[in-house]
């Protein structure tokens, strides 16, 4: 359900007036995006003598660039694909003994394809190199649209925020939490706080497709601009009605649900971080951060 106040009813129907001639025809267009990862770089002060004040200057520089790329999301009224622009790899912080690995969350950063009528969609992602297609319904998100306004290129946008709730332990996990501090000491993951995660996005109705880049859509409107906190993706061009035009569905990897891609990694993280305690301190270590 989207809420919506008088004035920003208002301000659709003025927008909708101006776009009459696309809401009459079929188009198809693509946008391309710029995205960027915008996490605190402060560490709790006990993760950094945990880690030692090398390492997490190292990790720290590493955030400061970390999740830059370019995406496109070619689009129609009912379908889109949203895709990473291939670039040559950065190379990646390294300092003696330790390699840095930056990722970003697969629901903005894999390769989606989106059918907006059947409400499904298909993405692209990966477990530690293997391949697999996630298929499955489409999120159905709880925008309140403001009144708040702004340019992006030409384009008049309209804000709208959705609330995501922070993840509630069970008194199980919070035990199991506690005594992992208490032996292991607190990790870079877990210094940072938990909180309630506030999705902003800015739309406009002059484009008139519920679409958006990665998992988000759902608004009145092409979404230029969005933000949960950790990453931004802004639009940077769009493109209508181009020459070349080729949408097609991702297909690589092993089809597998949303719940069971993100059971199967958490499983593959947590074999993964076993894997690495008790090692030699001139041993080379590998820090993900992120999907």
């Amino acid at each position: 359900m989207i809420t919506i106040t008088r004035y920003v009813l208002l301000v659709l129907a003025l927008i909708f007036a101006k776009t009459s001639l696309l809401q009459a025809q079929e188009f198809k267009g693509i946008a391309t995006y710029q995205s960027k990862m915008i996490m605190d770089t402060e560490m709790d002060s006990t993760a950094v003598k945990e880690m030692g004040a090398e390492m997490a200057k190292a990790i720290q520089n590493a955030l400061q660039t970390a999740g830059e790329a370019e995406f496109t999301l070619q689009f129609t009224r009912t379908e889109s694909l949203y895709e990473e622009v291939k670039q040559l790899e950065k190379p990646q912080p390294k300092m003696e003994g330790l390699s840095i690995t930056i990722s970003g969350d697969g629901s903005a950063y894999g390769t989606t394809y989106k059918d907006l009528e059947k409400g499904t969609y298909l993405r692209e992602d990966k477990i530690q190199g293997k391949e697999f297609l996630i298929s499955d319904d489409l999120e159905k998100w709880d925008w309140k649209i403001t009144g708040e306004q702004k340019k992006i290129g030409n384009y008049t946008a309209i804000k709208a925020t959705y609330v995501i709730p922070k993840p509630e332990l069970t008194e199980e996990e919070k035990k199991e939490k506690e005594e992992k501090e208490q032996k292991e000491g607190v990790s870079i993951l877990d210094s940072i706080p938990q909180e309630d995660t506030v999705v902003t996005a800015w739309f406009t109705p002059e484009l008139p497709v519920q679409n958006g880049p990665g998992s988000y859509h759902g608004l009145p409107g092409l979404i230029l601009e969005v933000s949960d906190g950790s990453t931004i993706l802004l639009c940077t061009k769009v493109e209508l009605n181009p020459e070349k035009f080729k949408l097609k569905k991702p297909k690589n990897g092993k089809k597998i649900s949303l719940s069971d891609f993100e059971e199967l990694r958490e499983k593959k993280q947590k074999e993964m971080m076993e894997r690495f305690k008790g090692r030699r301190s001139g041993d080379t270590q590998v820090i993900m951060i992120g999907g």
